[in-house]
């Protein structure tokens, strides 16, 4: 299960929580993040997060991967998993961005204005998201509550 969306929307807290909930297994994609040029950081970057859902995926029925989708990305994890007979699912997380910049801890000026960016460049709604949460019209619990109900629906295939 990927979790798309903007810096700031909350795929990492939420990932962690409903995973913990869910008894799945978590990958935080910024942990696996390569530096060096752009493409070539992606395609470690994402071998990196696969290597890692395959670990995650020894010991837990799923893993919740958190991790801003550009269609590339969605493509090489598609095909991927799918090669390894893993269904693949996505869940768009979206917010304001006044939301995005009231929340705790505060992000940096730069880390806003590049979640803005990442709004207006579509995160979190993208086409091939099999559902999309609001991260910002409830509490935190309950809003983890809608991701799990949504992560269950789309890893049933509904």
């Amino acid at each position: 299960m990927l979790l798309d969306g903007p810096i700031g929307v909350g795929k990492t807290s939420l990932g962690q929580a409903a995973a913990s909930q869910l008894a799945f297994g978590f990958v935080d994609g910024d942990d696996h993040s390569a530096p060096g040029h752009w493409l070539r950081s992606i395609l470690q970057t994402s071998r990196s997060i696969v290597s890692a859902s395959e670990e995650c995926l020894r010991a837990y029925p799923a893993v919740i991967v958190a991790y801003p989708l550009r269609c590339t990305n969605w493509l090489f994890f598609h095909e991927t998993f799918k090669r390894m007979d893993i269904k693949c699912r996505c869940i768009g997380l979206i917010a304001d961005i006044t939301a995005i910049s009231a929340r705790k801890p505060a992000l940096s000026a730069a880390e806003i204005a590049r979640s803005a960016e990442m709004i207006a460049e579509g995160y979190g709604k993208r086409a091939f998201n099999d559902f999309t949460v609001r991260t910002d019209e409830a509490s935190f619990e309950e809003t983890c509550r809608r991701l799990m109900q949504k992560a269950q629906q789309a890893l049933n295939g509904n």
